[in-house]
């Protein structure tokens, strides 16, 4: 059974190369939720804004399908989603934010 939450995807880990790391595994997750409704938004307005191109519609409409798009993009990565380290329990621990922290000295795998 796994500890993470069933509304969170795994994406990557990172665990350290050595044994005599002390640094604790990093995981990326996102709210898959999230990341379907993302998506929605994401074609929805790429979608728009190519049917406005095609339409020879003003460019200013355009502009504006693209920015639906964008907010896709933006709630995609909202949320939950980001870095975390692992506890030795396999429970998600602190979070790290959404920027890769410094995870030179680890190796990475799939999960």
């Amino acid at each position: 059974m796994s500890r993470i939450p069933a509304d969170l995807v795994v994406h990557r880990v990172w665990v350290p190369e050595h044994d005599s790391d002390p640094r604790l595994p990093v995981v990326y997750v996102s709210e898959r939720r999230r990341r379907a409704l993302g998506a929605i938004l994401i074609g929805l307005g790429a979608v728009l804004a190519l049917s406005v191109v095609v339409a020879r519609a003003a460019f200013w409409v355009a502009f504006a399908c693209l920015l639906v798009a964008w907010a896709g993009v933006a709630y995609a990565a909202g949320g939950r989603t980001g870095f975390y380290e692992v506890d030795p329990g396999g429970v998600l621990g602190k979070y790290l934010g959404r920027s890769r922290p410094d995870v030179g000295s680890m190796r990475p795998s799939k999960p």
